[in-house]
């Protein structure tokens, strides 16, 4: 699928030569690309910083008929190494937020040469679906409504509904007025697909590969996240030392 990204780079006179290497950002679970803008604004004047939005989000959607239920994280990999390939991006660091993480991972598997790199920010690698919110998080986006009167009646479900607070609060930052309704940018039966396909996605192996082609990997946890506990972070972190 041919994805909507952003692409962002200073170009001023007074500012050194970009560097060659790219910046790719990958955002979460009912993200979109622009979520990255304000991390991209600190960055921009050395790299050139592209955030796609991943296929079932933002203005990546609809997805083509035959790809409907294609939510494997290998899917939503393919559409960002084509996305390399199309604006030949040859060097690049992706840095991949909670989903992001798992098409990085499978990005490394796909286009293991064009990476220097991969940022995994919060998402484990044990675990159905590298965390422990699955069953929970899918069963609430069944029942999130598609729109919303106000923003405060969308942030009101989302403080009484949603199974963590952090999750809802980002999903609050994403939502968007559109004709006088509050909506979110993405589509609701990609996220349960991505949920439901999420443990198919053999973390821990593309992780051990790419290892051995010398990609560094650097993971970050969220002190209070609920996705990775602690205590799942520091035993992967004991089994990963070598």
């Amino acid at each position: 699928m041919k994805l909507n990204f952003f692409n962002w780079s200073a170009k001023q006179p007074s500012f050194p030569e970009i560097s060659p290497t790219c910046l790719i950002f990958l955002h979460g679970l009912g993200g979109t690309g622009q979520i990255w803008r304000p991390m991209a604004a600190s960055l921009e004047t050395e790299f050139k910083c592209i955030a796609p939005d991943q296929r079932g989000h933002g203005q990546s959607r609809p997805l083509p008929n035959n790809e409907q239920n294609q939510f494997h994280a290998l899917d939503y990999a393919q559409d960002v190494a084509e996305l390399m390939v199309n604006q030949q991006l040859n060097s690049a660091y992706v840095i991949g937020h909670s989903m992001g993480v798992r098409t990085a991972f499978a990005l490394s598997s796909l286009v293991p040469d064009r990476l220097k790199g991969v940022l995994a920010l919060d998402l484990g690698l044990s675990q159905q679906w590298g965390g422990g919110m699955g069953f929970a998080l899918s069963y609430f986006i069944e029942k999130l409504p598609e729109t919303f009167s106000t923003r405060e009646e969308l942030k009101a479900y989302l403080a009484h509904h949603c199974p963590d607070p952090a999750i809802g609060q980002y999903l609050g930052a994403v939502a968007r007025s559109i004709e006088g309704e509050w909506r979110f940018p993405f589509d609701h039966q990609a996220l349960i697909q991505t949920i439901a396909q999420a443990h198919q996605a053999p973390l821990r192996e593309w992780l051990l590969t790419a290892a051995a082609k010398k990609i560094p990997f650097l993971f970050l946890h969220g002190k209070n996240s609920k996705v990775w506990s602690i205590a799942d972070y520091e035993k992967q972190k004991k089994e990963l030392e070598s």
